[in-house]
């Protein structure tokens, strides 16, 4: 039988019982059942073992330091774990949701397509300025030279903004 206190011993382990168990932890009755399903071992219907129970408790309700890894996590530490991880996210999401509102970023489109509008127009004035420049040396080179030149800033050109095209860097051939 059980003695005043609430103990007794039970295939010779000390065991609490439930009144006795949740004034010693300053529990609810509710929440010693929530622990029970959340995998807190019994001896006994209405009976825990003490030294099972005390351990289960430092290990699964955060007494003992952090775990470092998932694996030593139990899966109530798990679960607040993750809820954590979803609740940052999810004040990312908001943050982001915000500054969408407030106009401080823009819309893929548009970008997409301004950037594809000014690319045309830089490529029409950079293979333009080949013929320009040879213009401008026509007066002080031979007809064949100026050819020449205007044929090597074009290449140039070409190379330059393919590479950009390519592999978004234009490294410079040394001659």
């Amino acid at each position: 039988m059980a003695g005043k206190t609430g103990t007794k011993m039970i295939d010779e382990a000390l065991c609490i019982s439930t009144s006795a168990l949740c004034d010693v932890l300053n529990i609810h009755r509710n929440t010693l059942a929530q622990w029970t399903k959340a995998g807190m071992p019994k001896k006994a219907n209405g009976w825990y073992d003490l030294k099972v129970t005390v351990n289960w408790v430092m290990e699964n309700r955060g007494v003992k330091k952090t775990p470092e890894a998932e694996e030593d996590m139990t899966l109530s530490q798990q679960k607040l774990f993750y809820e954590a991880k979803l609740k940052e996210q999810q004040a990312d999401a908001a943050t982001l949701k915000n500054a969408i509102s407030k106009g401080e970023y823009i819309n893929r489109e548009d970008v997409v397509s301004e950037l594809q509008r000014f690319f045309v127009t830089l490529k029409r004035s950079l293979t333009g300025y080949s013929r320009r420049i040879a213009m401008d040396v026509a007066p002080y080179v031979e007809p064949d030279q100026v050819r020449v030149i205007e044929q090597t800033i074009a290449d140039s050109t070409n190379d330059a903004l393919l590479q950009l095209s390519v592999r978004g860097v234009y490294d410079a051939k040394k001659h």
